[in-house]
């Protein structure tokens, strides 16, 4: 008889394929390979329309409930608190579920009125309570982060954690005895298998077969350093007029439009869909990924690295972005800058080289970070560890 395991997630994502959706998602699949029966309770706040194509999304041998929940602002946080563990409770009687894996400590507070036997794992995909500081939330939305994330950990018989330094970090604020297992983020590979053809027509067509192409993917806050990002590109500009920036961002480019001015015919703004991504990192040399010093940062394991790396790009990156250190040294290639602010002319000579030397080597670099990547970022190497990690509750 297999095991029966419920799967949480408070504040899922219908919309978009970010990597919060997609970890789950691979976490339903491991789950049911490894041997259990699965359910998934997903709480979502937004995005009715995209109801239904997130309930084919799920496999069709696990069970879902998608529900709407209150939001957690205007006074009602302890009301939609109330209503999801009430769900959950019911759900958890009526599956007879044994088992329960919360995916963020956003959910810990589903399983209160649940009998101390049903055993509980916790995945942190970060910690919020320094993401909520930082995005300048209330103080009662810090607090009750705070409540859950102490909850999580003193409720868990396991934790799991996207990086050495969230695991350590959530032992030094808040201590925790139970054991835990680092399953970090993955790229879904399937979308990353580019025909070379297709990256040499691209590269032509857009008239950078003999350019150094630079580039920043993602989202445009503040804490993704995209002013420090144009910054350091201008400076290497100085050094050599072949490079290229291209900029994949599907935010508001208003605010730096100054800055992208003084690049003119020297870079590329696009906004790209989900599924256009892998193609149009295919043609560039490096990514970047700066962060500043903050908690946030170095807990994190982005998954926009694995992506640069998963076609063959050198990533430029700060000692502070989540895992990018260990990246780039396991796979030999890339640079990890210092500081992000004032950063040398010595400095900016190093990362000027190494880009020249990738690119010079190209052929034999890219196909090295590639292989590096594809074994040990794949989902497959967490599904090894997962089913250890199940193995002895």
């Amino acid at each position: 008889m297999k095991r029966k395991i419920l799967v949480i997630h408070n504040g899922y994502p219908l919309r978009g394929d970010g990597g919060d959706k997609v970890r789950t998602l691979n976490m339903l699949q491991s789950l049911d390979s490894i041997g259990f029966d699965v359910c998934l309770l997903a709480f979502f706040k937004k995005d009715f329309s995209l109801l239904a194509l997130n309930k084919k999304s799920v496999p069709s041998n696990i069970k879902s409930y998608f529900i709407f929940t209150l939001p957690d602002r205007w006074g009602l946080g302890g009301i939609a608190a109330l209503l999801r563990a009430v769900i959950t409770w019911i759900i958890v009687k009526c599956n007879h579920i044994e088992l329960i894996q919360l995916e963020t400590s956003l959910s810990a507070s589903c399983v209160r009125y649940l009998k101390k036997n049903i055993l509980v794992v916790t995945d942190f995909h970060a910690d919020p309570v320094p993401e909520l500081q930082m995005n300048g939330r209330t103080k009662s939305s810090i607090n009750r982060a705070e409540k859950d994330v102490c909850y999580a950990l003193s409720r868990s018989q396991r934790i799991i954690a996207v990086s050495n330094n969230l695991a350590n970090n959530l032992k030094k604020y808040y201590s925790y005895d139970c054991p835990f297992s680092i399953l970090p983020c993955s790229f879904n590979s399937e979308k990353f298998h580019i025909d070379p053809a297709q990256m040499i027509a691209l590269r032509e067509k857009m008239h950078l077969k003999e350019r150094i192409v630079l580039c920043y993917l993602g989202g445009l806050q503040k804490w993704q350093c995209v002013e420090e990002t144009l910054d350091i590109f201008l400076r290497l500009k100085k050094k050599d007029d072949r490079y290229f920036l291209c900029i994949y961002t599907n935010d508001d480019l208003t605010p730096f439009a100054k800055k992208i001015e003084l690049l003119g015919n020297d870079c590329l703004c696009m906004s790209l869909r989900y599924e256009q991504v892998p193609l149009y990192l295919s043609i560039i040399d490096a990514g970047f990924v700066l962060r500043h010093n903050s908690l946030v940062n170095i807990n994190a394991s982005p998954t926009k690295i694995a992506e640069y790396m998963a076609v063959g790009a050198m990533v430029i990156a700060t000692k502070y972005s989540g895992d990018a250190k260990v990246l780039v040294e396991d796979s030999g290639y890339g640079m990890i800058l210092d500081e992000i602010e004032n950063i040398s002319s010595e400095m900016i000579d190093e990362l000027n080289l190494k880009i020249h030397s990738y690119k010079e080597n190209k052929e034999n670099a890219s196909a090295t970070i590639k292989n590096y990547i594809f074994k040990s970022r794949l989902w497959h190497a967490n599904e090894i560890k997962l089913k250890s990690l199940y193995s002895n509750i």
